[in-house]
């Protein structure tokens, strides 16, 4: 059953546009680069590929139909027309809720979100409390995906120059030199792309400010944390392997979320 899902144009062109990247990169590196190889190096490419390619579209779909972390709507009439204390919190005139601190309105989502870092297209969605852990392995993964094809594009191209394409796979020479050289112009573009919006994720984390929050010059009046404990508050306070999977940390489920973000 899906949680949350962003009923955006662009967003699900973009999210598409993922998956076909991931499946074409797919189909290259296993039917021009490893078939004609020996089984035991193709079996260990496919497989590194494979866990990659697994893990970076387990972690978009984790970060595309994960609620961010939104604000229940009309929260102001309903729940604190006799109450006196807000705290930190202010009133959003566009979706009617009380704003907890670090609260941030989404016009694509319509909705306030927790910790909200920016919307994406390619998850069509925003990143916020909620899924800025998937949002982080998704990109930490697409960009191993693209470094591993890099690297075989490149080794496959020296290769078969130096045998004149002779025995280099089942396609002609022509469409296998077009379909390497599509595959490493993809690789180059989203491997520097999502390797550069993952150092600005984990800069972000460690220094305990959101790109909104870095944009409109806000200044902390919250909590300041070491840098391992806010990698610990986004990717799970049990240091281990559960970092590097797309399961919601202990501490962010729901029911347990810090009372400084809940409305």
């Amino acid at each position: 059953m899906v949680e949350w899902f962003v009923n955006d144009v662009a967003g699900f062109v973009c999210s598409t546009i993922s998956y076909i990247l991931v499946l074409y990169s797919q189909f290259v590196i296993t039917a021009v680069i490893l078939l004609p190889e020996p089984i035991v190096s193709t079996t260990i490419h496919v497989g590194i590929f494979n866990t990659l390619a697994v893990l970076a579209l387990w972690s978009h779909v984790r970060a595309m139909t994960t609620n961010p972390g939104t604000i229940p709507m009309e929260t102001f009439n309903v729940r604190y027309t006799e109450k006196n204390q807000v705290g930190n919190a202010v009133l959003c005139m566009k979706c009617n809720s009380i704003k907890p601190e670090r609260a941030h309105h989404c016009s694509i989502c319509k909705r306030c979100v927790r910790k909200m870092d920016h919307h994406c297209p390619w998850v069509n969605n925003c990143v916020g409390q909620q899924n800025q852990k998937f949002f982080i392995l998704f990109t930490f993964y697409v960009f191993c995906i693209s470094m591993h094809a890099i690297y075989m594009s490149v080794q496959k191209i020296i290769s078969c120059s130096d045998k004149d394409w002779s025995s280099c796979g089942s396609l002609s020479p022509p469409i296998s030199l077009m379909l390497l050289t599509i595959l490493l112009f993809i690789s180059l573009l989203f491997g520097l792309f999502t390797g550069i919006m993952f150092g600005t994720q984990i800069y972000a984390i460690v220094n305990d400010q959101t790109y909104i929050e870095k944009l409109k010059n806000e200044v902390a009046t919250w909590e300041q944390l070491t840098w391992s404990q806010n990698l610990q508050e986004v990717l799970g306070r049990r240091t281990g392997y559960r970092w590097f999977l797309p399961i919601m940390p202990a501490h962010l489920q729901p029911g347990k979320i810090p009372q400084k973000f809940q409305v």
